[in-house]
C-alpha cells in the first residue's frame, strides 16, 4: 500500500472504510502499527485491500503521529510522507536530500553529519527508524547513509512527546521516522550500478527470498565511494539491511530487522565568510594527511504483533542501537590577518548504546456514528553515551592564499575533556481517536514521562556533574472536521519535554528540562478535485530553557530563556492522472530568540531561512514513448543567518535539478543532474558557532543502470 494512492472515489470513501471496518483489521495491515511500519498486501490477513495507481508520490495514510494507521485527513497535525516512488523517481540517495521535499525542514548535509542536526521549524530533531529512537550528539550521526532500504519517510511536525521518547526525551518540534522495506512472498530482487561526477562509483543490491508459506527474508545493501567538489575531500559509505518476517499464526506476526551502515569522509571545516571573495572557495585548508572521520551505526529491532480479536491487538517491540564515530578535525581557529589564520586540530571519539522497549494495546470500540480507537502503552529506555575531545588550539598557521595550505596532522592532541552520560526513561501513554458522525474526528492524548539524567564531564582536573530526575505530563488535543468531501479543517495543541545533557561543564549542575508548546491549525486535502492532496497550516512553537553556544567562550553553552518559531507551511501534491505528478511545498518561518539572558531578543535562529520552497514534477510517457519518464525540480531558499547572535548572512539561492529514465526491458537506465544551471552560492556551515560557509554543489551528473529480476 505504501506505493499506492487512492483514486478519487476511493479517496472519498477512505474515511468511511476506516470507520466501518474493524480498526484492528486495518492495523493488522501494518504489521506493527504502533511503530509506523507497513506490511505489503501480500503479507496481510483479513485486510481491506484498496487498489490504485502504483506510480504516485502521495500517500493516503500515516502512522507516525498517532502510532496507529490513520488517514492523513483525520490527523490533527501536519505530517508529510515521502514514498518509495518519490525516492526512486527523484534519484534520491541520502536522507537530507529527500527532506528538501518537505516544507519547514532544514536538512543537515552529509558533510555536516557530525556537526549539525536536521531542523524542523527551526529546532533540532531526532531520527527514528521504524518508530525506534536513536541517540547521538548531535542527532545527525544516526544518518542511515543510504535510502536503499527505505519504504517511506514520515515527517511529523510539532511536539511528539505524547507518544515518543527515549534518550534525553521526546523531540520538541517534530521527528523524522524512516520506515523500512518489508519482505514479500515472491522471489526477486535487483542490482544497480551508479556512476557520475567527482569519480562517484557505487553498487546496490536487493534480494527477497520466501521461506515456505509463512515467512520470508529480505536483504539489501550498497557501497559507494566518491571524491568531492571540495579539494582533497573524499568519502566512502556502505550499508546492509537484513529483514526476517514470519507469520507465526494467522493472528501473530514477528518481524526482525537489522541495520548496519558505515560512513567515512575527510573532515571539512568550511571556510570563513570574511575571505570567500579573495580565495578559491573549493580549496581545502587543514591537515592533508588526517584520517577520515568515521561513523558506524548498528541496530537490531524485533516487532511482535498479536491479534486477540477483531477489536483488540497487542504490539511489542525491542531495539538495541549502538553508534560510534571518530572525528579527526583541523579547522581555522582565529584570524591573524587577511587570509592568514591560526588553526587548531582535534580528535573526537564517541560511543552511544541504547536499549529501548515498548508495549501497547490497540482497541476499536463503538459503532458507526461514534467510534473510539484507543491506544495505551509503556516505553522504557536505557542509554549510555561516552564522548571525548582531544584538542590543540594552536596546531598550525596557514594562509588560505597559498596554493596548498596544508600541514601534517601530527600526534594526537592532548585530552581536553571527556563526557559520560547515563539516561533512563520510563513512560506511560494513552490516546483516544474519536470519530463522531461522518465528518468530525477528535484526538486526545496524555503521556507521563520520568527522565533520569546522570552526566559527568572531566577536564583532567575536575568533574562537572549533572544528576537530575524530572517527570512531566505532556498533553495533546486536536480536532479535524470534513467541511466537504476531500477537504478538512484541523486544529491542535501539544506540549514537549526534553532533558538537558552534559551541561555540568558549563556550570549548569542542575539544568532545567527544555519544554515547548505548539499550536497548529489549517486545512487538509484528500482529492477535493481530481488528484489534489496535501496540507496548509499555520503554526507556532515556543521553546523554553534552550541550551545554546556561548557567544564569547568557545565550547561553552548557556541555558537561555525562550526561542519561538511561527509561520505558514504548504505541502501539496497534484496527480490528475497516472502520467503526471507535481509536488509543491513552501514555508514561511519566523524563528527567533523571544526571551533570553545572553542572546539578543529578536535575533533569527541560525541556518533557518525565512522563505523556502520547492516545485517538482514527473511525467511518465505513454504510447510510442512508453517506459520513458522525465522530471525536474526547482528549489528556493532565502538568506540565512550564519551565527547567533546574528552577524552575517548568506544570500538566497535557487537551484534546478533534472531526472530522466527509460525502461528498456532487461534493465532501467536513469540520469539525474544536480544544480542544472550551475548556480553559485554558499550554505551555512556549523563550526564552533562561527561564520563559516560551504560552496553550493556545482552542476553534477549521475547515471544509474538497474536490473530487476
Amino acid at each position: 500500500m505504501s506505493l499506492m494512492s487512492l483514486t478519487r472515489s476511493e479517496s472519498a470513501s477512505a474515511k468511511t472504510i476506516s470507520r466501518t471496518v474493524s480498526g484492528v483489521a486495518l492495523c493488522w495491515a501494518l504489521a506493527q502499527p504502533a511503530l509506523a511500519q507497513e506490511t505489503p498486501e501480500s503479507w496481510t490477513r483479513d485486510t481491506v485491500v484498496v487498489t490504485g495507481q502504483t506510480e504516485r508520490v502521495s500517500a493516503p495514510t500515516a502512522a507516525t503521529t498517532t502510532r496507529t494507521s490513520t488517514p492523513i485527513e483525520e490527523i490533527p497535525q501536519s505530517v508529510q510522507v515521502l514514498t518509495r516512488t518519490l525516492i526512486e523517481e527523484q534519484e534520491l540517495q541520502t536522507l537530507p536530500g529527500a527532506l528538501t521535499n518537505v516544507s519547514g525542514v532544514t536538512p543537515t548535509s552529509t558533510m555536516q553529519t557530525v556537526l549539525m542536526a536536521t531542523l524542523i521549524r527551526g529546532f533540532s530533531v531526532n531520527y527514528y527508524f521504524d518508530g525506534m529512537p536513536t541517540y547521538q550528539l548531535p542527532p545527525g550521526i544516526a544518518d542511515p547513509a543510504t535510502l536503499i532500504n527505505v519504504e517511506r519517510i514520515e515527517v511529523a511536525k510539532g511536539p511528539t512527546s505524547t507518544l515518543y521518547g527515549g534518550g534525553s526525551g521526546a523531540p520538541l518540534s517534530g521527528l523524522i521516522n524512516v520506515v523500512s522495506r518489508d519482505p514479500g512472498i515472491e522471489f526477486g530482487g535487483s542490482v544497480g550500478l551508479r556512476a557520475g561526477s567527482f569519480d562517484t562509483l557505487g553498487i546496490d543490491a536487493d534480494l527477497n527470498v520466501p521461506l515456505g508459506e509463512s515467512a520470508a527474508f529480505r536483504i539489501n545493501g550498497m557501497s559507494e565511494q566518491a571524491d568531492s567538489y571540495i579539494d582533497f575531500i573524499d568519502s566512502e559509505r556502505y550499508a546492509i539491511f537484513p529483514t526476517l518476517a514470519w507469520d507465526i499464526s494467522s493472528d501473530t506476526r514477528l518481524v526482525i530487522r537489522g541495520r548496519y551502515n558505515h560512513l567515512e569522509q575527510k573532515e571539512y571545516a568550511g571556510i570563513p565568510w570574511e575571505i570567500i571573495s579573495s580565495i578559491d572557495p573549493n580549496q581545502y585548508a587543514g591537515a592533508g594527511d588526517a584520517p577520515r572521520t568515521e561513523i558506524e551505526n548498528k541496530q537490531i529491532s524485533a516487532f511482535l504483533t498479536h491479534r486477540f480479536s477483531d477489536t483488540l491487538e497487542a504490539n511489542f517491540a525491542l531495539s538495541r542501537y549502538d553508534s560510534g564515530y571518530e572525528e579527526w578535525a583541523s579547522f581555522p581557529y582565529g584570524q591573524i590577518a587577511g587570509t592568514l589564520y591560526n588553526f587548531g586540530n582535534g580528535y573526537l571519539p564517541s560511543d552511544s548504546k541504547k536499549t529501548f522497549a515498548t508495549a501497547s494495546l490497540v482497541a476499536r470500540l463503538g459503532s458507526e456514528g461514534f467510534t473510539h480507537q484507543l491506544l495505551a502503552g509503556v516505553d522504557f529506555d536505557d542509554t549510555d553515551y561516552f564522548g571525548a575531545m582531544y584538542f590543540n588550539p594552536a596546531w598550525a598557521t596557514l594562509d588560505y592564499a597559498d596554493a596548498d595550505p596544508m600541514a601534517p596532522f601530527g600526534p594526537t592532541p592532548p585530552l581536553f575533556f571527556d563526557q559520560n552520560d547515563r539516561l533512563k526513561t520510563a513512560a506511560a501513554f494513552v490516546q483516544d481517536q474519536i470519530g463522531i458522525g461522518d465528518r468530525l474526528d477528535v484526538t486526545v492524548g496524555l503521556r507521563w514521562t520520568k527522565l533520569d539524567i546522570k552526566s559527568v564531564i572531566n577536564d583532567g582536573f575536575f568533574d562537572y556533574a549533572t544528576d537530575r530526575t524530572d517527570d512531566k505530563l505532556t498533553p495533546r488535543v486536536g480536532v479535524t472536521y470534513e467541511i466537504m468531501d476531500g477537504a478538512s479543517l484541523f486544529a491542535g495543541y501539544a506540549e514537549g519535554f526534553q532533558g538537558v545533557v552534559g551541561a555540568g561543564f558549563n556550570g549548569l549542575t542542575s539544568p532545567e528540562p527544555e519544554t515547548s508548546q505548539s499550536y497548529e491549525a489549517g486545512a487538509k486535502f484528500a482529492a477535493p478535485i481530481e488528484g489534489l492532496t496535501g496540507t496548509v497550516s499555520l503554526f507556532q512553537i515556543a521553546r523554553q530553557n534552550v541550551v545554546t553556544p556561548d557567544p564569547v567562550i568557545p565550547f561553552a553553552y548557556l541555558q537561555t530563556g525562550e526561542q519561538r518559531a511561527r509561520g505558514v507551511e504548504m505541502d501539496l501534491v497534484y496527480e490528475p492522472s497516472a502520467a503526471l505528478s507535481v509536488l509543491f511545498n513552501y514555508a514561511y518561518t519566523d524563528a527567533e530568540v523571544s526571551k533570553d539572558n545572553a542572546l539578543p531578543v529578536g535575533d533569527r535562529l541560525r541556518a533557518v531561512p525565512e522563505h523556502a520552497g520547492r516545485l517538482a514534477a514527473r511525467y511518465r510517457f505513454d504510447g510510442a514513448l512508453n517506459d520513458f519518464e522525465i522530471g525536474g525540480g526547482l528549489t528556493y531558499t532565502s538568506e540565512r543567518e550564519l551565527t547567533l547572535p546574528n552577524t552575517l548572512t548568506v544570500g538566497d539561492l535557487v537551484t534546478v535539478d533534472a531526472q530522466a529514465s527509460y525502461d528498456f526491458g532487461p534493465a532501467q537506465l536513469s540520469v539525474s543532474i544536480v544544480n542544472l544551471f550551475n548556480e553559485d552560492g554558499f550554505e551555512p556551515y556549523q563550526y564552533f558557532g562561527g561564520a563559516y560557509v560551504v560552496p553550493t554543489q556545482p552542476r553534477s551528473a549521475f547515471i544509474t543502470l538497474r536490473n530487476a529480476f
